[in-house]
């Protein structure tokens, strides 16, 4: 029985994709701290978290990465932790089929 919908299988797979990526980076270009994110589900929307990790453990705190709306996989950047800014920046398909436009800071979506 399938309980995901496209647009949470989407994010998930978008996030494995750049974790993966950006450990690979910082290992290959000898950096010890490297951004990761996260996602939690809400009722409307799957908020997406950034945090740092350093010498293979978690550094305290996270920030606010991105917005994804549950049913329609539109992708907002955030107004603050609690909610996304207005207007449409991506839908989640075009940020899974295309990871190497997101960066570890969010500027992909201050279009």
């Amino acid at each position: 029985m399938i309980t995901q919908t496209k647009p949470q299988f989407l994010t998930e797979c978008l996030i494995e994709n750049l974790n993966n990526e950006w450990k690979v980076n910082s290992i290959e270009s000898c950096r010890n701290t490297y951004t990761q994110l996260e996602c939690e589900i809400g009722r409307k929307y799957i908020k997406v978290w950034s945090y740092l990790v350093s010498g293979g453990e978690r550094l305290r705190g996270r920030s606010c990465w991105m917005f994804v709306d549950k049913n329609s996989g539109e992708c907002y950047k955030p107004a603050s932790h609690k909610a996304p800014a207005k207007g449409v920046r991506y839908l989640i398909t075009q940020l899974a089929d295309n990871p190497h436009i997101c960066d570890a800071y969010g500027s992909f979506l201050y279009l």
